[in-house]
């Protein structure tokens, strides 16, 4: 029986203490203390943007919205009771609270599980455990709908006593589960393909930890292969249970996938995601993906597993919509069973989004039917050669004999705020193109596109139109086209030359090697000829794609892009580097070089009356210090009325650590400092320019500092500098 009098309440969130050890055995350190004064201070809506700001590992993992994929595509109804068992911050809870009737979370750490009662103060039905779940199990009830152990199985050996931890643990949660109910396992696969690609264990950090079958002596934790998985279920009595493949991995869930929806090669795309430590690049895990899912090998390779315990689910895929704005996020979902396709927001916001497309399907089958009837078709010129006389004959009688017609997959409003479509089978035009670059011929390519030109541009005159109709959104089962995407439906004509370009452009976006392929094959002249559009108007299309993105993103920056900003690198050993690798490593060097001699460079200008010129200026020496800092004194003539100091002549940030005159510290000297640059309020300025500068108006200085006009003084300054790379501070200048 809990002890009444080591509960506590933080908002309307019960914090029950009567298990707790008075200890916390496991922290991240500081980085907790600074999580837990942001989920006391800011609420999640602001938590994008301070992830941002941080770029670091802990506040990314504990904070981001992404984390909550993981069961965010369970199709709950609301009166759930659920438990969930290794809470920690919260990341998992939050989906849990907003869509279950009550949520009990158990976690080890106090300090956690205050993040998660702050983070979620307004939820009246969660109620943490804090203390060893050993403890905690006994009071627990038995009638739950769902036990989540999302990232929690692997540690059992570390928290349970028992020669079979991991057998005990799955017994034991079985025993709070109640007739029907489900319990969902998240965790990574031992011999997931990212690890044999180069990346290091996620729990010991060692590379091929788990490949070597946790050799070493201590490991905080044990995943698993697949079938290893499997028969841990089939010992302990499960015989109901569906595996699903959470990509890239369980704790950043951008897609869905399950044995009855596996995946193709072309969308296994985000595999450089190691966010908290450096890896190894051995091969293209795009590459070696191809034949994995060809083969059929993909259950076995997946990075991570997401087992459902129990009756099976009426979700098959699931795909989150998540770099994007507020307003746009949103997450598809298909039920292969019942042959439904169904979108839902994933915010309040994109519930205006997600509404407006089932008025954009009656908008475009009205279109798409009137073209049927023979409206609106457009005029083509010729795709490549001249054709046949002949053969233009049979192409017009056939024309006239089958109308080439695009169907637009209908679209109906749900009961729980989503759209629902029927499930369409075929091919997508997308992979149909992909399998004509890879067999070398160009003429299908032009042919798939010449039809994509005839079929989506009926209908031309009427004012409605898909922006978005990519290749992807099109499916192809014998001679019926249908799409099946018109999220971007606009109420206007677009010529079909301009979405052809835009589907074209969006399918190099997606693989660079596409393009390449198709200058060998085809050309790029012969192909834009195609197309219909000429050269001066695709560099117009271009950047209004750029602008779409920017609309659609609404500035949130995309995970890949975040690891980038984070630093983590990403090696490839020379020994299997190719000639052209290895000269962009030694031309990167050489530029990593001449950055840092450009913020070595710190020139000093004096204004007498004159304005500043090079005559009255001169450089400083290098005098850096430990961490990026320098401190350098500059001799202030009596004549002087402006000075001005260019810290580097590169991109950069820099902060005033300290600055004296004649030996006393002075803080009007930050206060009094123009940039050319922007202010943050920690102090920091940001250049984005290549020539930064500081400057002061020594009149106003000396008034300040209580200097006489007519004396020399010394101004000693201490900065912290640290490079900007030019790509990014091209980014940051776009943005203003």
């Amino acid at each position: 029986m809990a002890d009444e009098t080591k509960k506590e309440q933080i908002g309307s969130v019960i914090l029950d203490l009567s298990r707790y050890s008075g200890e916390d055995l496991y922290c991240d350190g500081e980085v907790e203390d600074r999580i837990l004064e942001i989920a006391k201070n800011y609420p999640e809506e602001e938590f994008d943007a301070i992830i941002r700001d941080s770029k670091d590992w802990p506040t990314l993992y504990h904070l981001s919205s992404i984390r909550g994929n993981i069961v965010g595509w369970i199709p709950f109804d609301g009166s759930e009771k659920v438990l969930e068992i290794g809470a920690g911050p919260g990341a998992i809870t939050g989906v849990l609270t907003e869509r279950c009737g009550s949520v009990d979370s158990v976690d080890l750490s106090r300090k956690r599980s205050l993040i998660n009662a702050y983070r979620h103060r307004n939820c009246s039905n969660l109620t943490i455990h804090v203390g060893n779940f050993e403890d905690i199990e006994p009071e627990l009830d038995r009638d739950y709908d769902y036990v989540f152990l999302i990232g929690v199985l692997e540690y059992a050996g570390s928290y349970l006593h028992s020669s079979d931890p991991f057998g005990q643990e799955l017994r034991t949660i079985l025993s709070h589960v109640k007739p029907g109910g489900r319990v969902v396992i998240a965790i990574e696969n031992r011999i997931g393909l990212k690890y044999w690609a180069g990346c290091a264990e996620d729990h010991s950090g060692r590379y091929f930890g788990g490949i070597e079958s946790y050799s070493a002596k201590e490991e905080p934790a044990k995943t698993f292969t697949r079938p290893a998985l499997e028969r841990l279920l089939l010992e302990n009595g499960v015989n109901e249970y569906a595996f699903y493949y959470p990509y890239p991995d369980y704790k950043f869930t951008s897609v869905l996938f399950s044995d009855r929806r596996l995946p193709e090669a072309g969308e296994l795309n985000e595999n450089i995601r190691n966010f908290d430590r450096d890896r190894l690049l051995l091969f293209d895990e795009k590459k070696a993906y191809q034949g994995i899912t060809q083969d059929g090998l993909y259950p076995l390779f997946a990075n991570s597993f997401e087992v459902v315990v129990g009756p099976a689910l009426a979700v098959d895929y699931c795909k989150f919509s998540n770099d994007r704005a507020p307003e746009y996020r949103i997450r598809t979902e298909m039920d292969l069973v019942n042959g439904k396709v169904r979108k839902y927001p994933q915010t309040k916001a994109a519930g205006e989004h997600v509404l407006r497309m089932a008025e954009s399907a009656m908008a475009l089958s009205a279109r798409y039917a009137v073209s049927s009837a023979g409206e609106g078709h457009p005029k083509l010129p010729e795709m490549g050669g001249k054709p046949s006389e002949k053969s233009g004959e049979a192409e017009e009688t056939a024309a006239a004999a089958k109308p080439r017609t695009l169907n637009i997959a209908p679209c109906a409003l749900t009961k729980d705020g989503g759209v629902e479509f029927p499930y369409v089978g075929g091919r997508s035009l997308e992979s149909l193109l992909d399998e004509s670059l890879q067999a070398g011929d160009g003429e299908r390519f032009l042919s798939l596109l010449n039809e994509y030109r005839i079929r989506v541009g009926q209908g031309s005159l009427q004012q409605i139109s898909d922006y978005d109709m990519t290749f992807s959104n099109l499916l192809i089962q014998g001679d019926l086209w249908t799409a099946i995407d018109y999220e971007w439906a606009v109420p206007r004509s677009i010529p079909v030359e301009e979405l052809l370009f835009r589907s074209l452009l969006v399918y190099y976006l997606e693989d660079g090697k596409r393009s390449e392929r198709c200058e060998e094959l085809i050309g790029n002249e012969r192909l834009l000829k195609a197309v219909g559009i000429p050269e001066k108007d695709a560099q117009r299309l271009a950047r209004e794609e750029q602008d779409f993105q920017k609309h659609v993103t609404g500035g949130v920056v995309s995970l890949g892009e975040f690891r980038a900003q984070m630093g983590t690198q990403v090696i490839k050993p020379a020994q299997l580097q190719t000639e052209e690798e290895k000269d962009a490593a030694k031309e990167l060097l050489k530029q990593e070089h001449e950055e840092k001699q450009e913020l070595n460079s710190i020139q000093v200008y004096y204004d007498t009356g004159r304005g500043f010129s090079e005559e009255e200026s001169y450089w400083i020496g290098e005098q850096y210090q430990e961490e990026g800092l320098v401190t350098f004194t500059v001799t202030v003539p009596e004549e002087a009325q402006r000075l001005r100091v260019d810290p580097a002549i590169c991109p950069c940030v820099v902060l005033i650590r300290n600055a004296r005159i004649n030996e006393a510290e002075q803080k009007v000297v930050r206060r009094l400092v123009r940039v050319n640059g922007r202010h943050y309020t920690n102090g920091s300025i940001v250049y984005t320019t290549m020539d930064p500068s500081m400057e002061w108006d020594l009149k106003k200085l000396r008034r300040k500092t209580g200097i006489p006009e007519g004396e020399d003084f010394d101004l000693e300054l201490t900065l912290q500098m640290a490079g900007l790379p030019s790509t990014m501070a091209q980014a940051m200048e776009d943005r203003k």
